[in-house]
């Protein structure tokens, strides 16, 4: 007899008089927090995951649009100062901005004097430790997107096994043994999927940020280099 069955069985045996509509009545009139509330222990967990992935998420996209603000007319004015051959005054201003963009920039104009290999190591290093600083924290947000379903199905395997439990006390199949095992059961699956949907959402669109300004810095030192190519070609 598998569990399907035995609410089947009890769902028949319910009677239908004034009692189960006063019933009805009391569990109409609990609240959603109330209602929640009986997922039981596993929610803890659930909950500091959920606020954890709030938290991280609005960190991120502040430090992410803060880092990431594109304006072109600085670069303009850093080509500029380099067609001038003000490469001292160049790195000045890159370096009292606070983008990502400026940093890799400052590190590639601090290089000029090097080859064309050594410009373009000084740039993708700053950029790989500008990437850094931008996904610092990510990893919070996937390993909740992985982690809640899984405590979410964890507090589904409790409810099942108090649901059993209950009934092996009792011996008796009546709805009052299984109604606290299966709110726990499916509770928990919801809050589980619900804090993993929010924490999955967050991490992709924090991801597609990162991705254009990781372009955009891709696309800041090629301009760059051609720059300090024609700065040093007319040095010549």
């Amino acid at each position: 007899m598998n569990l399907l069955t035995v609410l089947l069985q009890v769902a028949a045996a319910v009677p239908t008089d004034s009692t189960s509509t006063s019933v009805v009545a009391v569990a109409s009139n609990q609240s959603y927090f109330q209602l929640l509330m009986k997922g039981g222990w596993i929610l803890l967990p659930l909950f500091i995951l959920f606020f954890l992935s709030i938290y991280m998420f609005i960190e991120r996209w502040v430090t992410i649009s803060s880092l990431g603000k594109n304006d072109t007319v600085w670069f303009a004015r850093i080509s500029e100062l380099v067609a001038d051959k003000k490469i001292d005054k160049a790195i000045k201003f890159c370096k009292e901005q606070p983008s990502s963009y400026s940093k890799v920039l400052a590190a590639g104009l601090e290089a000029t004097e090097g080859e064309d290999i050594e410009i373009q190591d000084a740039l993708q290093s700053e950029a790989r430790q500008q990437i850094s600083v931008l996904e610092k924290g990510m990893n919070y947000l996937g390993i909740t997107a992985s982690i809640a379903p899984m405590l979410g199905f964890l507090g589904t395997i409790f409810g099942v096994i108090k649901i059993f439990y209950n009934i092996s006390v009792t011996n008796d199949l009546n709805i009052a043994n299984i109604s606290d095992g299966l709110y726990q059961k499916m509770i928990c699956s919801g809050a589980g999927l619900f804090v993993g949907i929010i924490a999955y959402s967050g991490y992709y669109i924090l991801n597609g940020r990162i991705d254009k300004i990781v372009v955009r810095i891709d696309k800041y030192s090629n301009d760059l280099l051609k720059d300090l190519r024609n700065y040093r070609r007319i040095k010549i």
